[in-house]
């Protein structure tokens, strides 16, 4: 008998351990064989059954994953037109259309599977790869992709037969009814976003005994809340509006679901005009004489670094970095700190920023603008001229910036034939850049997809002209001195973690050469897409890990503390165990607050993409009714 014949009869009597005699790795491409045939002669009377448990057992004995990719599209593609054009208006009750049904869903989880390298979660079960998928990734672009690829994934229903928006509400649910303000609404806010992407799919259908079945459900749900019931009864509100198609955007509707402060009350206010009429420089500072310079985007408002550079007589090179700081008159026990806490960063919108800090202290007051003498953190570098750090010394500062420049005026400057000692400056700045850069090693890979998004260096800096590259380049160089000084006194700090383990380093090896290569066509900006999906993103933690995508030992953010919170409790690091005497106490304290706000910072962090990503999207729309209302 044919080993084709001898294969389609075993899964037919399912005596399956007898695959175990062939060839392991030419079952597969017999496995796609019988498929191929089977959906080629394909009629509504045809028993195939069977291949459903072919499909279920390919994963197991891939051997050339984008062969058998392949060849799954083409299968996919023939079951879809029947599946269309339902030759002989074959009713949907029909036993072999919802065996096809079934095909093709199976066909996309292993395609699914093959695509981004996650073969060992399959295990021959749809289920488990679902599940690892929502509720273990927890990467909700990972999950927009799939359903884009393959759109019947949001009708699927687990191994208890229930349907995937159930799950999901249900989980969905239970981070509302257990919210806590430490634990924050991160989880809330990924499952209510995996709910939009299913419920707005156009494949998706809503079985009405579902929706029956969830808003009991919700119902119930109310009755169990007990604590921060304003905030919980919202998200449950809002899920019955989502499931009724009620749900109306709107500004202070998206302020309040992402937990976003969008203005400074009355006591803050007050709190600021105290500090200002009060304010006056500190005496226990050092006056920097030197010429200070800043470089920034045309439109910078939270001018928080500055630098400086010298040639000295033995030709080394003193490099100043010149942090504004917030800290000189903002402590920790004040309400602009705690408000500052809660907002984690400043969010740039495409028609207005939310500040950090109230906008008079962080666009004025303690903002690095030229002619005025500010508080600072200066961070002075002597390096040889092959770039070898030959001593460092940090201190508090008081600098006087001599001018505020844009990254166009550094290049125009750079480029011209002007004598003079901002040109001068620029010049050796540019020449510093380029060694600066040695320290650092940013992984190709993620260079490609986000050097015109938001860069691995978290800078805000995208473009790569001369002035954006020595700012990005000085500005990294002193979050990794900073973090090495940290590392090597085993001392508690605030670090930037960018890990990857040696699963997600073997899917990456595996896609470097499809990134790599020069081209626009379609695997080019699919392997781009892939590579977005399964790239960690980087985390602030109390322990240093390292920073893969920079190729940095440690690394930390200490450079804007005007717009990032991480930076002021970096600061505060620095404060308590660099610029004055401690003990155990002290150690013990730090590492507390690290470890505090590493947390309320991560957690905040999805909210924040969210809120920004729906904001945009609803400016869109509410420009676009106004056009077309003329």
């Amino acid at each position: 008998m044919e080993k084709k014949e001898r294969i389609i009869n075993i899964l037919r009597e399912n005596k399956l351990e007898e695959l175990d005699k062939f060839n392991q790795n030419s079952i597969s491409n017999i496995l796609i064989e019988i498929l191929d045939e089977e959906i080629n002669t394909f009629d509504y009377e045809k028993d195939i059954d069977y291949l459903n448990e072919l499909i279920k057992l390919l994963p197991k004995y891939i051997n050339n994953k984008k062969q058998v990719h392949e060849s799954l599209e083409k299968i996919h593609q023939k079951i879809k037109t029947y599946l269309v054009q339902k030759p002989g208006n074959v009713e949907k009750t029909n036993h072999n259309y919802k065996q096809l049904k079934n095909i093709i869903n199976n066909i996309e989880l292993i395609q699914i599977s093959i695509l981004y390298d996650y073969n060992d979660k399959y295990e021959e079960s749809k289920y488990k790869l679902i599940d690892y998928i929502l509720f273990d990734l927890k990467n909700i672009t990972f999950f927009k992709d799939a359903i884009q690829r393959f759109p019947h994934l949001v009708n699927y229903f687990d191994e208890n037969d229930k349907k995937l928006i159930v799950t999901v509400v249900e989980k969905y649910m239970d981070e509302v009814v257990n919210y806590t303000k430490e634990q924050g609404i991160d989880n809330i806010i990924y499952y209510d976003e995996i709910i939009n992407l299913i419920m707005k799919s156009p494949k998706f259908i809503f079985d009405i005994v579902d929706k029956q079945t969830i808003l009991r459900e919700i119902k119930q749900k109310t009755t169990e809340i007990h604590e921060e019931k304003n905030r919980k009864t919202f998200y449950l509100n809002n899920l019955i509006e989502k499931i009724n198609g009620e749900e109306e955007l709107n500004n202070s509707y998206l302020e309040y679901k992402y937990n976003i402060p969008t203005y400074f009350n009355e006591a803050i206010k007050s709190e600021v005009k105290r500090i200002t009429k009060n304010y006056s420089l500190s005496k226990n500072r050092v006056l920097i004489n030197d010429l200070i310079l800043t470089f920034d985007s045309e439109d910078a408002k939270e001018i928080d670094d500055a630098l400086s550079i010298n040639i000295l007589e033995n030709n080394n090179i003193l490099l100043g970095v010149h942090i504004a700081d917030p800290t000189s008159i903002i402590d920790e026990n004040s309400i602009i700190f705690d408000e500052a806490a809660k907002r984690t960063t400043s969010i740039y919108l495409s028609d207005k920023t939310h500040s950090m800090f109230p906008i008079e202290l962080s666009g004025d007051l303690i903002s690095l603008k030229e002619n005025e003498y500010r508080p600072a953190i200066s961070y002075y570098f002597e390096l040889n001229e092959i770039g070898d750090v030959i001593n460092t010394k940090y201190f508090k500062s008081i600098i006087k910036v001599r001018k505020n420049m844009t990254y166009e005026e550094f290049n125009t400057i750079l480029n011209s034939n002007q004598d003079s000692n901002i040109k001068r400056i620029i010049t050796n700045l540019s020449k510093l850049s380029t060694i600066l850069q040695r320290y650092y090693n940013e992984d190709p890979l993620y260079f490609k997809i986000n050097r015109t998004h938001n860069n691995i260096t978290n800078t805000n800096i995208t473009g790569m002209s001369n002035g954006e590259k020595v700012v990005e380049s000085t500005m990294v160089f002193t979050n990794y001195m900073v973090a090495k000084y940290f590392k090597e006194h085993k001392l508690p700090f605030i670090y930037r973690n960018h890990t990857i383990n040696q699963e997600m380093m073997n899917k990456l090896d595996k896609l470097k050469y499809n990134i790599m290569m020069d081209n626009k066509d379609d695997d080019y900006l699919k392997y781009i897409e892939i590579v977005k999906n399964i790239y960690p993103k980087a985390m602030y933690e109390s322990e240093v890990k390292g920073h893969f995508g920079l190729g940095l030992d440690c690394y930390c953010h200490i450079t804007s503390p005007l717009r990032r919170f991480s930076d002021v409790i970096a600061l505060i690091c620095l404060e308590k165990l660099y610029f004055n005497n401690y003990n155990e106490a002290t150690i013990e304290e730090v590492k507390q607050l690290v470890i505090k706000n590493t947390n309320r910072i991560n957690a905040k962090r999805n909210s924040i993409e969210q809120y920004m990503l729906k904001y945009e999207n609803l400016t869109v729309k509410e420009k676009n009714d106004r056009i077309a209302l003329l």
